[in-house]
C-alpha cells in the first residue's frame, strides 16, 4: 500500500445538505480532499455517485458535477465554505496525524473507524450527520496504470501514430514511469542518464527476452528501475508531451509518452523498501534458514545481570539482521 483512496457521501437533516467528495494522500501522510456541498433539493445530480468508482471515475465525475453546478452561486458559496471549515478543522487536528488514522484503518479494513473519524471531522459543520465511506488502497503502479489510460486520448494526435511508426520506435515496448501524484516531479527536471522508474504495458517481441532478464516482472504490479536514454517534446493537440526511451535491461529499451503536468517518482527509499523487502520473503521461503533463539536467564534484581540481559537480546537481533541481509 503506497496511497490511500477514501470516497465519502454524507447528509445532514439539520442543515438539508448533501456532502460528496474524498480524501486522497500517500500512507501515513497528509491528504488531499475535495467536495461538493448541495442543498438536498439537487441530490439527483450526486445519486450518479456509487461510491464504487475508482479514483479516476470519481474525480471526473465529482468535477462534471461542479462543472454543471458551478452557476449556482449558493452551491458554490457553501462548498467553499465547508472547504474552508473542513481544511481548519483538519489544520487543528493534525494532517499527519490524520493520514496515520486514515492508513491504519484502511490496512486494517476497519470501515466503521473510517466513518468515526469522518463523522468527528464533520462534528461541528452538521452534528449527527449520516455517512457513507468507501476506501481503497493502492500501489504506485497501480495508481500509475490508472493514469496511463486517463491520458490516452492525449496520444490519438495523428503526429503521434506517425513517430510511432519510425523505425527507431515502433517494436519497442510500451512503458509508463511510475507516478508519484504527491511528491513526484515533472519528466522535465530528469535528465539522460538519470534513473527512473517505469511500469512494463506492452512487452512486444521483447517479452521472452524481459522476462528471462527480469523474471518476476509484472505489467501492472512490478515497478522497473529504468535509465532514461532519450527524451523529446512533442507538440499535440491538448498541448505538449515528452516522448522518452528507457533502458529496462541490458540491451532492452522501452519506449513511453508522459506528459510534463505528471508527476514522477523520485523517491530513493522506495525501491530499497522494494528490496529490503523481496530480500526478507525470500529468506523466509528458504528452507535452510533456522530461526535463532535466546535463552534468557530469570530476573533476579542484579543489575548486572540485566546489563548482561539487553547485551544479549541487541546481539542476537543484530546476528538476525546481518543473517538475512547477508544471504
Amino acid at each position: 500500500m503506497d496511497l490511500y483512496f477514501i470516497k465519502v457521501r454524507a447528509r445532514s437533516k439539520g442543515t438539508a445538505e448533501e456532502i460528496i467528495g474524498y480524501f486522497f494522500g500517500k500512507t501515513n501522510s497528509a491528504p488531499d480532499f475535495d467536495f461538493l456541498v448541495v442543498p438536498i433539493r439537487y441530490s439527483s445530480l450526486i445519486d450518479q455517485f456509487t461510491l464504487e468508482e475508482n479514483l479516476s471515475e470519481f474525480k471526473e465525475k465529482l468535477t462534471k458535477v461542479k462543472e454543471n453546478l458551478k452557476t449556482q452561486s449558493n452551491v458554490s458559496d457553501v462548498t467553499l465554505a465547508f472547504l474552508t471549515y473542513l481544511n481548519n478543522v483538519m489544520n487543528r487536528r493534525g494532517k499527519i496525524p490524520l493520514g496515520i488514522e486514515f492508513t491504519t484503518a484502511i490496512k486494517e479494513d476497519d470501515e466503521e473507524v473510517l466513518k468515526l473519524i469522518i463523522s468527528d471531522l464533520l462534528e461541528e459543520w452538521s452534528p449527527k450527520m449520516e455517512v457513507l465511506v468507501k476506501a481503497e488502497a493502492l500501489t504506485l503502479e497501480e495508481y500509475s496504470a490508472l493514469t496511463f489510460f486517463d491520458v490516452q486520448e492525449d496520444f490519438s494526435d495523428p503526429g503521434i501514430a506517425q513517430i510511432y511508426s519510425r523505425p527507431d520506435i515502433v517494436d519497442l515496448p510500451e512503458v509508463f514511469p511510475v507516478i508519484d501524484p504527491i511528491n513526484g516531479v515533472s519528466i522535465v527536471q530528469f535528465d539522460v542518464g538519470d534513473k527512473i522508474p517505469v511500469v512494463v504495458l506492452n512487452y512486444g517481441k521483447y517479452e521472452s527476452a524481459i522476462k528471462s532478464k527480469i523474471p518476476d516482472v509484472d505489467t501492472t504490479k512490478k515497478a522497473i528501475e529504468g535509465t532514461l536514454v532519450s527524451k523529446e517534446l512533442l507538440r499535440v493537440k491538448g498541448g505538449t508531451v515528452y516522448l522518452i526511451k528507457v533502458e529496462i535491461a541490458e540491451g532492452i529499451v522501452g519506449k513511453g509518452l508522459i506528459s510534463p503536468a505528471l508527476k514522477i517518482l523520485t523517491d530513493e527509499t522506495y525501491f530499497m523498501r522494494k528490496r529490503s523487502s523481496a530480500v526478507w520473503e525470500q529468506s523466509e521461503r528458504q528452507p535452510g534458514v533456522k530461526e535463532i533463539k535466546l535463552h534468557v536467564p530469570p530476573t533476579t534484581g542484579n543489575e548486572l545481570l540485566i546489563a548482561f540481559m539487553t547485551t544479549l537480546l541487541v546481539t542476537g537481533a543484530l546476528l538476525i539482521l546481518v543473517y538475512i541481509f547477508t544471504k
